[in-house]
C-alpha cells in the first residue's frame, strides 16, 4: 500500500496439485501482479496443461511467466545434483541430447511446448552468463521454428 507502484509477483508450482496451486494465487490476502512458475520442460507438458486448466476454470487471470531450465548437458552426475532443487526429466533429458540435440534445442523445445499450449512469457534461467544473450537469441530463434528437421 505504501509502495503502489511495486510490482509484486506470485509463485505456482505445475508439478504439484493445481487445484491447491491455483487456490494460492486466488487466494484473496495475494496481492500479485503476476506469478512466475517453478522450472518446467518439454517433457512435463501434462502437469502444465492440467495446471493451465485449473486456472482456466477458476478464473486465474494473473499474467504468468512460465520458467524454463537451460540444460547444457545430459552429464547424469549434473542432473542428478539438480535434482533436490528442481524437477529434472532426467532420463527423458539423457535421450534427448543422446539424439544430437543441443542444449539450445533442448531449451527451444520447451519454449515451443509452452508456446502451442497457449504459454506467451516465458524465463530462462541457467543461460551461461558470459554469452546469454547469444543463447538466448538462438533458443528463441529455434523456438520460433516448427522443430522440423
Amino acid at each position: 500500500m505504501r509502495q503502489p507502484e511495486l510490482e509484486l509477483g506470485g509463485w505456482a508450482n505445475p508439478h504439484r496439485d493445481p487445484t491447491r496451486q491455483v487456490g494460492y494465487l486466488l487466494e484473496s490476502d495475494v496481492t500479485a501482479d503476476f506469478y512466475l512458475t517453478q522450472v518446467v520442460s518439454h517433457h512435463d507438458m501434462p502437469a502444465v496443461e492440467r495446471f493451465l486448466e485449473e486456472a482456466e476454470r477458476r478464473g486465474l487471470n494473473i499474467p504468468s511467466l512460465f520458467g524454463v531450465f537451460y540444460y547444457r548437458s545430459a552429464n547424469p552426475r549434473t542432473l542428478d545434483a539438480l535434482t533436490p532443487f528442481l524437477p529434472v526429466p532426467r532420463d527423458a533429458l539423457i535421450r534427448d541430447f543422446r539424439t544430437g540435440a543441443t542444449a539450445e534445442e533442448v531449451c527451444a523445445r520447451t519454449v515451443r511446448a509452452l508456446r502451442g499450449i497457449g504459454v506467451r512469457n516465458v524465463y530462462v534461467s541457467n543461460l551461461p552468463v558470459g554469452r546469454a544473450p547469444a543463447v538466448l537469441r538462438d533458443v528463441l530463434r529455434r523456438a520460433a521454428d516448427d522443430g522440423s528437421p
